[in-house]
């Protein structure tokens, strides 16, 4: 399978995007794998989608010596008719400046798909499931009850509603920032929704009160959680002392995840739904059996699992994407 994998940007690759970079390497050992980023796109007029990619020709690792041929090697053009299948690893949120990139983008690689490149997840179904939004797609029963707007008094009026405490974070985003954890009757409530709805639009959650636990991300691929031998793809993510977020990034701390048959359950569920909507392949983040957020980007979290399950997750999904490529070409 010839696989190009598509990012923020080649340069940006950092050691901390270790799924990433392990998809990239398994790619290479099940045939050829590209890299190239948003700004690195070109119609032709004959109507070809053309990268400037670069090739991975050695193993890399994920480090910063390991990732430097991605940032130092000549890119070369490469076409539609070069590729099986574009892995879209892009993420938006950590890239507001270059959003009209990102939109280009995604447009192009609708292009490349319509002339038979396989390109997952969806380029149609990622706008649509990109923010938080997409949880009002879920049963009530597989989500915390939530609201999204920018007017203060229906905010407002969400969390001194509410039995418990409220989170509130911006719609778009990514890494935990922006997210508060509030009380109704609190002084600075009416400020703190100010300053959040300057930003964009506001989602507020009710509080689980198992986040105290921290959360399981699972993985899911074609409509239901990824396993591997049995194993499910998922990892618990701790939060750091003092903190109530359980962004790894933040503090938070990995852990096997030890998911119980509900909450796998649940995952499938939702795993369903999604793939209704074309998503491939998601990070459910779940507190108990209710998903808190989706990420449908670039989920992370599958070395983690890889390393506490003794599992070749990553396998398991360059496997899924060959089939995608091979029912492709059957249908061609």
């Amino acid at each position: 399978m010839r696989l190009l994998a598509l990012l923020n940007g080649r340069a940006g690759l950092k050691p901390d995007q270790s799924t990433t970079a392990m998809m990239i390497e398994t790619a290479r050992r099940h045939g050829h794998g590209w890299v190239a980023g948003v700004s690195d796109m070109s119609l032709t007029e004959h109507g070809d989608v053309v990268f400037q990619a670069v090739k991975v020709t050695k193993s890399i690792k994920a480090t910063r010596e390991g990732l430097r041929p991605l940032r130092t090697r000549k890119p070369v053009a490469v076409s539609t008719a070069d590729i099986d299948a574009i892995l879209v690893r892009t993420n938006p949120g950590r890239d507001r400046d270059r959003a009209i990139l990102h939109e280009t983008a995604l447009n192009l690689c609708r292009i490349a798909r319509n002339r038979g490149v396989v390109v997952l997840n969806d380029p149609d179904a990622l706008p649509k499931s990109s923010d938080k939004l997409f949880l009002s797609y879920l049963p009530a029963a597989l989500r915390p009850r939530m609201v999204v707007s920018r007017d203060a008094d229906r905010l407002n009026a969400f969390v001194e509603e509410a039995k418990g405490q409220t989170v509130l974070k911006p719609l778009f985003g990514t890494h935990g920032r922006g997210v508060f954890r509030v009380t109704g009757g609190s002084p600075n409530l009416s400020a703190l929704i100010e300053v959040l709805t300057d930003e964009g639009y506001v989602i507020a959650q009710d509080y689980l009160r198992r986040a105290v636990e921290g959360d399981r991300r699972v993985i899911v691929v074609d409509g239901k959680p990824l396993e591997v031998d049995g194993v499910p793809c998922a990892v618990r993510r701790v939060p750091h002392t003092g903190e109530f977020r359980s962004n790894v990034h933040l503090g938070g701390t990995p852990m096997k995840a030890e998911a119980s048959p509900a909450v796998i359950r649940a995952a499938g569920a939702i795993a369903e739904i999604l793939s209704t909507h074309g998503i491939w392949m998601a990070g459910i983040d779940l507190v108990g059996t209710k998903a808190v957020e989706i990420n449908v980007r670039s989920p992370g979290g599958i070395i983690d699992a890889a390393g506490f399950e003794g599992v070749d997750f990553i396998g398991a999904i360059i496997d899924s994407l060959e089939r995608h490529v091979a029912n492709a070409r059957s249908q061609a």
